[in-house]
Formats: structure tokens, sequence, C-alpha cells
């Protein structure tokens, strides 16, 4: 009698309510982040070149595309804005990158005294943007601009004589543009995908490296970049967790 008492009891329903799932927060924009990004430059520019030589002076114009990879890092921080009017929400913030770069090309240009050469290589760069953006919840769209920096080596060669200057260069103007995408992964890491256009200088170089000698050619440190990152989300003040009643 207690064994069928047991099993009869075993299969009465289960009058108790179902627990009540923990709501799925959105994800909060809002904190400091540190991450790394990689990717590629390109540029394509004319070069026209006079040089002046004791036996006369030859002048032209050639092509060049500069080309290469890029790696570095980034830090930044971001707020979100809620219960904007029209908008709803939006995220602001402020961010600084630097990366090692090989962007470099040179022209080569065909002359009456024999090849020459004229060229750029863009060594390092880093930013300094403040970045406006709309999220749809864990994916951010996002545009930015600011201040930028480049140390670039401009070098040339010619029958019988070269050279290269190194100079890190620092326009006090807007000089960098991205747009970009950013996705959450999770409450702590995002992955990203952006363009960024700078534009650090351009102008003429004059070379004497000789008596008798003049080399002009121009330069440009202006480049398109296209590059992914992964960032790092930091909780300084996470939100207090929500109990269940």
């Amino acid at each position: 009698i207690l064994a069928a008492t047991s099993a009869g009891a075993a299969d009465l329903p289960n009058t108790k309510e179902a627990p009540v799932p923990a709501p799925v927060s959105a994800f909060d924009w809002t904190g400091f982040y540190a991450g790394v990004n990689g990717g590629y430059g390109l540029d394509h520019v004319s070069v026209p070149y006079i040089l002046t030589l004791p036996g006369g002076t030859a002048r032209g114009i050639s092509a060049m595309t500069e080309r290469g990879p890029l790696l570095g890092g980034q830090i930044g921080y971001n707020y979100e804005l809620t219960n904007l009017p029209l908008l709803g929400h939006a995220v602001v913030g402020i961010e600084a990158d630097s990366d090692w770069a090989d962007i470099n090309g040179s022209a080569q240009a065909v002359t009456a005294f024999g090849p020459a050469a004229f060229g750029t290589r863009i060594e390092n760069f880093g930013t300094l943007r403040g970045r406006l953006g709309y999220d749809f919840d864990r994916l951010l769209l996002y545009i930015g601009g600011g201040l930028s920096y480049a140390t670039t080596e401009i070098y040339y060669s010619g029958p019988g004589y070269s050279g290269a200057t190194t100079t890190t260069r620092l326009p006090l103007r807007f000089s960098a543009y991205t747009i970009g995408a950013e996705y959450a992964l999770s409450n702590n890491w995002t992955i990203r995908a952006e363009y960024m256009y700078d534009y650090i200088r351009a102008g003429w170089n004059d070379y004497d490296p000789a008596p008798g000698i003049v080399i002009d050619f121009p330069s440009r440190a202006t480049f398109h970049v296209a590059r992914v990152g992964l960032n790092y989300k930091f909780d300084l003040f996470p939100p207090s967790p929500i109990l269940a009643k």
C-alpha cells in the first residue's frame, strides 16, 4: 500500500509556478575600453618632378601608389545617451590610437641623365578623434573626426645622387575622419570594422645634394585605411543585479 501511494504521488501534476526567467538587459556602451587593430593603407598620386643638373634640366610627371600594412592599438571612452527627443539614444565618445605602418610607394622616372625615383614611406601614425554614433542595442554605427600625426620618410635617388628625410608632422587641424560599425560579442568584448581617411601633409620637397644640382618633387602623406579591431570594455561601475521577487 505504501509503495502504491508513493508511486501515485509522483504522478500527480506539479501545481507550482514555473520560475520566471531573468530579464535580458540591453547592452550599455558607456565605459572605458582598450584594444588592438590591424589593416591596410593605400594612396595614389601624380608626381611632377624637376631635376636641375650641371648638364641641363629634366622635368616630367610620374605616378606613385603607396600601399602597405598597419598594426596598432586604441583606447577610448564611450557614453550612451538615452531618452533623447526623436533619436531615442545615441553614443558619444573620444578615442586615441597609434599604429605602426609600412605604407610605402615610389615614382619611377626615366630622364636624359638616367633613371630617377621619388618615394614616400609612412612609418607610423596616430589620431585623437571624437566619435558620434547610434546604437541598435549591440550594434553601433558611428562617425568620427579629429587630429592626427604621422612620421614619414621622403626619399629620392638619381644618377650619382640620393638622399632621404624623416619627419614627424602634427597638423593643428582636423585631418582624420572615420566611419565604422562595432558589435558587442559579450558584455566586455566588441569587434569593429572601419574606414579612415587621413590627410597629414602634401607639398613640394627641394633638395640640393651638391652645387649646381637641385631636385624638386612633391610628396603626400595622405592615405585611405581599412582596418578591423578588437576591444575590451572595462566595467568599472557595473549595474546592480536584478533580483527576482
